[in-house]
């Protein structure tokens, strides 16, 4: 399975607002699906690599982290549970 996803930034710091300002739109990041039991064991691979974490969060069920591969791969690497995630209470315009 593949999933695209339209980001845009609306409000406050974030990386997609710096990723615009810096390079205009485009690909930003690309994501493995990596299971919840092997998500720290990953994440300890990358930082014995010097690749830290530059951002995470959970969206619903949704776990995921932005690495800081963008010097040595020209993007960022994402990893998460690529877990479920409620559809929207409110679409623009609402007939989508």
């Amino acid at each position: 399975d593949i999933q695209f996803e339209l980001i845009q930034p609306v409000d406050g710091p974030t990386l997609y607002e710096s990723f615009l300002k810096e390079k205009g739109e485009g690909f930003h990041h690309i994501k493995e699906k990596v299971n919840d039991d092997d998500i720290e064991e990953t994440l300890e691979k990358f930082k014995q690599k010097g690749i830290g974490v530059i951002q995470s969060g959970k969206f619903d069920e949704d776990v995921f982290y932005y690495l800081n591969t963008e010097p040595t791969l020209g993007i960022i690497y994402e990893i998460g549970n690529c877990g479920k995630i409620r559809a929207p209470e409110r679409r623009y315009p609402p007939d989508c």
